[in-house]
């Protein structure tokens, strides 16, 4: 009797570590491919979608999270706005450089996009919301993500009163040399 628990007790032991070494391996994978996906606009050269520079956006009207009513005939001479998603990596790397940026600029100026399930957009709200007007939307994007052809994260769109987009780009790299005469 005791050698069939001892018998049992190596069994399930075995199975364990069988288990753990799998799991090991399915996160090294998903790793890599998260890696692969995070480069992807990247290594392919093809821009991200949305609305490039020159084009111009579709009218919009949207509302933020202190209940002000934003449009696109309330844009500023130029106004820097940013598109995120609390679940993505790029995203979380690109708010604070965002942030620091916008510090720079009057509050009015900026339009921060929180795409994503609302019990998510916490940390990124709290972080975006001094220097930004925040507009929080669905995970299926909203009326400014559809104005502007946001179809993929992060996204940086420098524009101006009549909505022509000066500059847009996946990083604040795409901003270089347009934004700076103006605030610089």
């Amino acid at each position: 009797m005791v050698y069939a628990l001892w018998a049992a007790v190596c069994v399930i032991g075995l199975l364990s570590l069988l288990t753990l070494v799998l799991t090991v391996g399915v996160i090294r994978r998903l790793r890599e491919h998260t890696e692969r996906l995070d480069g992807l606009y990247e290594r392919t050269g093809t821009p991200a979608p949305g609305l490039q520079a020159g084009e111009v956006a579709d009218d919009f009207e949207a509302t933020t999270g202190d209940g002000e009513t934003l449009s696109g005939a309330s844009l500023g001479e130029r106004t820097l706005i940013g598109f995120f998603s609390p679940s993505c990596k790029p995203c979380k790397e690109l708010a604070p450089k965002f942030v620091e940026l916008a510090a720079g600029m009057s509050r009015d100026e900026v339009i921060a996009v929180i795409a994503g399930f609302p019990d998510e957009m916490g940390d990124m709200r709290d972080l975006l919301s001094p220097v930004a007007k925040v507009v929080a939307d669905d995970a299926d994007g909203g009326p400014l993500a559809k104005a502007f052809g946001v179809e993929a994260f992060p996204r940086v769109f420098l524009v101006d009163e009549d909505r022509k987009v000066l500059a847009a780009g996946h990083t604040l790299d795409a901003l270089d040399g347009v934004l700076a005469p103006a605030h610089g």
